[in-house]
């Protein structure tokens, strides 16, 4: 079991490490990147596996999950298309929601909500120093996404402590 809990571990450092990359790049490039998404639904599925393996619910560990993720990119969808989140956001906001699962998946959304307003006030403020016209300003939301995601990661290695 404790080999288990040392691959969990390494695992939510993988995810951790890719949600700070996909925000570095949704800062430089106001893109992120579908493979970064890829690689945490692949993070995701090992995580599963080794939890069913050790013997642990299909439903709890892989159902739920998954149904939790689906309304997540379902709310991101209808954001999308209002024009208020880019379709790499949704994705990767779907992805961590995989981790975040139902217990944590409103929280997250509220986490990414608080700081994506934060986000969104940086980037006014910043366009509005640097430009005047601040129509054109695009919120990097990976940032939030990140913001949130990393809660999610601390949530689930406490919880591998405990």
């Amino acid at each position: 079991m404790q080999a288990n809990s040392f691959i969990h571990t390494g695992i939510l450092g993988a995810l951790a490490i890719v949600l700070i990359w996909a925000a570095a790049t949704d800062l430089k490039s106001r893109r992120i990147s579908n493979n970064l998404s890829l690689t945490i639904l692949v993070l995701f599925t090992a995580f599963a596996v080794l939890q069913l393996l050790a013997g642990a619910d299909w439903k709890s560990t892989v159902l739920w999950p998954v149904v939790a993720a689906t309304i997540v990119f379902a709310f991101g969808l209808g954001l999308f298309a209002a024009r208020l989140m880019g379709g790499g956001d949704v994705k990767l906001m779907a992805a961590v929601a995989l981790f975040a699962g139902p217990a944590l998946s409103l929280n997250f959304i509220l986490y990414v909500t608080i700081a994506g307003g934060l986000v969104a006030l940086a980037t006014l403020l910043h366009a509005r120093i640097k430009v005047a016209d601040t129509s054109t300003a695009k919120v990097p939301y990976g940032v939030a996404i990140t913001c949130g995601g990393l809660w999610v990661c601390f949530q689930r290695f406490s919880a591998l402590q405990a």
